[in-house]
């Protein structure tokens, strides 16, 4: 991570979003949307992401298939990687969220349309948890919550996805050109035995 910089954001000047905020909750992983890919239906973004996280692990990544919230996902998906000895890659880990952001642009009309009503605004995932890697944090924590006061650091690697994928070239039917990302076939099975 130390390879991502770490930006510093005006809150007012910024579309804010996580899974919190309802009025941007659309932009959020854990928002619950139909997508599709490789033959299988997810429940959100999230779920996308810890699935190919776990690429190469047949029985894992049906087991996050199986589970409803993305809050779960999360912590399931995070338990079965540190149990595998997947190695924490940032940069393969940023390109499989790139795929699995497009293909929610592409799946969910509703982020779709509202990604697009961000046009020219720095999108930043509003993380006042303490993750100043996927999001960013108070630089003052005494505005902590305040959404149009202050302003927020760090590497933002949501938020940035987000921007990249609204700006990027589509296709001509206004969709997300989607390529595999290189690392998949990298990603062999891990057995703990």
């Amino acid at each position: 991570s130390s390879r991502i910089n770490t930006l510093r954001y005006e809150k007012s000047e910024s579309v804010l979003f996580n899974s919190y905020i309802a009025s941007t909750k659309v932009l959020s992983n854990h928002h619950i949307c139909e997508l599709r890919y490789d033959g299988k239906i997810f429940k959100s973004s999230e779920h996308l992401f810890f699935w190919l996280r776990l690429y190469g692990n047949p029985e894992h990544q049906n087991k996050i298939l199986e589970i409803e919230s993305p809050k779960d996902v999360k912590r399931t998906g995070t338990q079965l990687i540190k149990r595998l000895m997947i190695v924490d890659d940032i940069v393969r880990d940023v390109q499989l969220l790139r795929l699995a952001i497009r293909i929610k642009y592409n799946c969910c009309t509703e982020f779709r349309e509202y990604l697009n009503t961000t046009y020219n605004k720095n999108i930043v995932e509003y993380a006042w948890w303490g993750d100043d890697l996927y999001g960013c944090v108070d630089e003052d924590i005494n505005l902590k919550y305040k959404q149009r006061e202050g302003y927020v650091v760090g590497k933002n690697v949501c938020g940035r996805l987000l921007s990249e994928i609204r700006d990027e070239s589509k296709d001509e039917n206004g969709m997300c050109i989607l390529t595999r990302p290189a690392c998949l076939d990298a990603m062999n099975s891990q057995t703990l035995f």
